[in-house]
């Protein structure tokens, strides 16, 4: 006999549509001999699952900036700086910003810092794991899909310069938004004219902070909201506070869509690697690695900014594929599993 849904026929045909996850826990009573009734359930949600995640992004900035200023006071003290010398580094932004990018605090300071942090996001995610196998996704993906992921991410790189083209119109601008840009462009161009050790930068920034971010954004707060909330929230939400967290309206505003293609990368491939890897990619090619490493002139740079728009449409095909791909194994899911119930109540 086929098994009565108790009023949640509509979960199984949204799964199908892919508006409910297939997470949601299915319980099964038995009702005489000729029967049975099917509940889904959702997975317990705690005030922790928010409070958690919340710590955690505190966490990380404090030792991120606990490390660039251990950084700078101990460039500045061996420079010969002493009492109020030193002090005033800390006090001035003129000073700060000599001795920031003098020292490479940024570079140090995420290494130092992602030391730190990626085993405690470890531990806490393989305890939560022991509680909740769902709370990270590690699902065996093949070479090809890798391949994909690099398409879109460096697809989504090639948004990027198209959007700062379009936020340039605003740069005279006397408002909030023109202020803004003009401050991220006078940065910006202080950094990139301090550009560090190489390594450093590679081992840091294409290597360590991928993993420490997406342990951070995907691993644990978009596991935590997948307890409760359904994929388009948490890839949302996921996204925005990953923006917010870089603290600048410019750069926010496309790191926005870099933590959308993010966190649906890691929806759609079910695991956690895949983002990791796409981060990588972006910061590779997105933070000037790729620049320094092949000594990119201004012509050499002009191709890749062609090769980054070629690679748009290129990506777009890629996250239609990995959609259809998606629905196809949720139709084998829940095909599976009502033949499951029907078979076995």
């Amino acid at each position: 006999m086929i098994p009565e849904l108790s009023g949640d026929e509509s979960v199984l045909r949204s799964t199908l549509n892919g508006r409910v996850d297939m997470s949601q826990r299915i319980e099964t009573k038995s009702e005489g001999n000729d029967g049975g009734e099917v509940k889904f359930q959702k997975r317990k949600f705690s005030l922790a699952s928010v409070l958690l995640p919340i710590f955690f992004l505190f966490l990380h900035q404090i030792v991120l900036n606990a490390m660039a200023f251990l950084r700078i006071y101990l460039y500045a003290k061996n420079t010969g700086l002493a009492g109020e010398e030193l002090m005033r580094v800390f006090t001035r932004p003129d000073l700060f910003y000599q001795y920031l990018l003098a020292s490479d605090a940024q570079n140090y300071a995420s290494l130092l810092a992602m030391l730190i942090l990626i085993p405690v996001y470890l531990l806490y995610l393989f305890w939560r794991r022991r509680k909740d196998s769902d709370i990270v996704r590690l699902q065996r993906q093949g070479i090809v899909s890798y391949f994909e992921s690099v398409v879109l991410i460096i697809g989504t790189l090639g948004l990027t310069p198209l959007w700062m083209a379009f936020l340039l119109l605003f740069e005279e601008a006397d408002n909030f938004i023109g202020k803004a840009l003009r401050d991220y462009l006078i940065q910006a161009e202080m950094l990139t004219s301090e550009e560090g050790s190489l390594w450093l930068q590679v081992i840091s920034l294409v290597v360590l902070v991928p993993i420490a971010e997406e342990l951070l954004f995907r691993g644990i707060l978009q596991g935590e909201l997948s307890l409760r909330f359904s994929r388009t929230t948490r890839v949302l939400v996921c996204s925005v506070v990953f923006a917010v967290f870089h603290f600048d309206l410019i750069q926010g505003s496309y790191v926005f869509l870099a933590g959308i293609v993010l966190s649906l990368a890691y929806e759609l491939t079910n695991n956690l690697f895949v983002p990791v890897f796409m981060h990588m990619v972006f910061n590779f090619v997105g933070g000037g690695i790729l620049q320094r490493i092949f000594n990119l002139d201004e012509q050499g740079a002009g191709i890749l900014l062609i090769l980054l728009f070629v690679f748009i449409p290129l990506a777009l095909a890629v996250l239609a594929i990995w959609f259809r791909r998606d629905k196809e194994k949720r139709e084998k899911e829940i095909y599976g599993l009502y033949n499951d119930l029907s078979g076995k109540i």
